[in-house]
């Protein structure tokens, strides 16, 4: 079976800001506490991907967080990247009517009851955000915790 990766929302701003520069990573208003290596490690991460997978909530997230306190030129070239990477990904949608029936959505919201309803066991999602990683646990689905994996290569 095909080894997809799913990018919440951070991680997905992160690749777009490093592809953009790395060096634009530390001074990123969202990427507070991420890094070059950082960077780096997911890039590792994704080399060994058939696709990527993503869902419009996360884009509009990531869309939204991308040029946060950014002027140009740096601004123009994150929204370029963040373009790339929407071609480059597959968006998966699922209605909204349809999330928010959805028991964790109450406590998770749109965006993360989307991420959950994505996941199969060909899928993997990588996220820094503790409670849609325990609910996904919960739930006995495929994700990582990218903070532990950057505690594991000694970046956290």
């Amino acid at each position: 079976m095909a080894r997809r990766l799913a990018l919440d929302s951070n991680i997905a701003l992160l690749l777009a800001v490093g592809r953009t520069s790395p060096d634009l990573i530390t001074r990123h208003r969202r990427l507070r506490g991420y890094e070059r290596g950082d960077f780096e490690l997911l890039e590792g991460m994704l080399a060994d991907v058939d696709s990527v997978v993503t869902t419009p909530y996360a884009l509009s997230e990531v869309s939204n967080l991308a040029t946060f306190g950014i002027g140009d030129p740096w601004r123009t070239r994150v929204v370029a990247s963040v373009t790339g990477l929407v071609d480059a990904f597959t968006e998966i949608y699922n209605p909204s009517r349809r999330l928010v029936q959805r028991p964790e959505f109450v406590r998770l919201g749109l965006a993360d009851s989307a991420w959950l309803a994505l996941l199969d066991d060909a899928t993997t999602l990588i996220t820094v955000d503790l409670d849609l990683y325990l609910e996904a646990l919960r739930q006995s689905l495929n994700v990582t915790n990218f903070n532990h994996e950057r505690s594991l290569r000694g970046l956290a």
